[in-house]
């Protein structure tokens, strides 16, 4: 009996989802971690460049986050995932070649549009895997993309000091793996699961691409403060991957430190993730929500009175758990109580929130720093994420008022 390579039409399995997840998350963090040591280190640029890099990066994985909504929703998800797949092993393949100062650049930029469309893609694919709840599959996706940042961050400390380019070659053998799982596994009916009971939809349900008539994506004030509070979140979780590590220089302790920190965060998160989700999805999505960003805004908060490193140790776990509760609920959230016709659109929206996050984060935290006002740094973002919370909090007290089924 004859097979085809590339599957028919059918169901997106899971499994294929989550190690298309873990692939990319290990193949990015052997990327960004070594950024601005490259550049500074070994390209001789200042941190001010390097910066600014890291900003249009962040910028072009906004963009592409945009791209990828419309891609899913109004073109072809199967045809975009190869192509942005394949555009993303090249660009990561081409650092192998040209590192040097200004081509690496350019080609960072690249990978990182790419992998904004990426990412929304993979999130919007998420929302029509059949077989389990939408949530659970966001927790799932959650706790391998950390196991992919464990992965890709050993491999990063303990690989970088034989070269630049072995790294980029174990990236792009990476990225290489996930296009062909790409093209062999994503062939699939772009058919929207039931968010409320993780089955797939009656074909009589689903109205056909061909005579559909595209939904604008609308924001509603839920959604504006859920863009908010990814906003800010992402802002706020920018400080750890730029100016902790100078700040607890300061407080001196040894680089070695500030890595030991995101191992110890990737191991808790995949330690006690399924506890956490386990407890999150006995509730609705506002209540895990709001309780994580309170505990993840606390944490902030508890950094200004630390100076020991197992002081930083206990608040990056209590920022930990407040991660936990937030970051897998939200895009679950949000594909709940969106049309179904524009997945793609509400998934680029959380990508594009978390995008612009990452890219004010850098400059205002730089501002900040270079201002010496460290501890007035991590009482704004307190302050604004707890403001924000509040928001959301209230506009769901509204809604909930108005509409008790949520």
């Amino acid at each position: 009996m004859q097979t085809d390579i590339i599957n028919k039409p059918g169901l997106l399995n899971e499994k294929w989802l989550l190690l298309s997840t873990l692939l990319s998350s290990t193949g990015n963090s052997m990327i960004w971690p070594v950024m601005t040591l490259y550049m500074t280190g070994v390209l001789h640029q200042s941190f001010t460049t390097a910066g600014f890099v890291l900003m249009i990066g962040a910028i072009s994985s906004m963009i592409g986050s945009f791209i990828g909504g419309k891609l899913f929703d109004r073109w072809h998800p199967y045809q975009a995932m190869v192509m942005t797949s394949i555009i993303t092993f090249v660009a990561v393949f081409s650092l192998i070649i040209w590192h040097d100062w200004p081509v690496f650049a350019c080609f960072i930029w690249a990978a990182n549009l790419s992998m904004g469309i990426e990412q929304t893609l993979i999130n919007a694919f998420a929302t029509t895997v059949s077989g389990n709840h939408t949530r659970i599959i966001f927790n799932n996706m959650y706790i391998v993309l950390n196991i992919g940042v464990v992965l890709g961050t050993l491999a990063v400390g303990y690989l970088f000091d034989y070269g630049f380019a072995l790294l980029m070659m174990i990236s792009a053998a990476i990225y290489a793996i996930l296009s062909v799982i790409v093209i062999t596994k994503f062939h699939v009916a772009n058919e929207p699961a039931d968010i409320d009971t993780g089955h797939q939809l009656p074909k009589e349900a689903v109205v056909s691409t061909a005579s559909m008539t595209y939904e604008k994506f609308k924001l509603t004030p839920v959604l504006i403060a859920i863009g908010a509070l990814l906003f800010i979140t992402y802002l706020s979780y920018m400080l750890w991957e730029t100016v902790m590590a100078p700040h607890m220089k300061t407080l001196g302790m040894p680089t070695r430190n500030y890595a030991d920190l995101w191992m110890i965060n990737g191991i808790t998160i995949i330690v006690l993730q399924k506890f956490v989700s386990n407890w999150a999805n006995k509730h609705p999505y506002h209540v895990s929500v709001i309780l994580g960003s309170v505990i993840f805004a606390l944490s902030f908060f508890f950094l200004i009175f630390v100076n020991t490193f197992w002081q930083i140790v206990l608040v990056f776990e209590l920022l930990t758990l407040g991660e936990m509760l937030q970051s897998p609920q939200v895009p679950a959230w949000v594909a709940q109580i969106t049309p179904k016709e524009v997945a793609g659109q509400a998934q680029g929206f959380v990508s594009m929130m978390i995008s612009s996050g990452r890219v004010v984060g850098p400059i205002y935290s730089g501002v900040m720093m270079d201002h010496g006002w460290t501890n007035m740094l991590f009482l704004s973002v307190f302050i604004v994420m707890i403001i924000i919370t509040g928001l959301l909090a209230l506009t769901m007290s509204r809604r909930i008022d108005k509409n008790p089924v949520t």
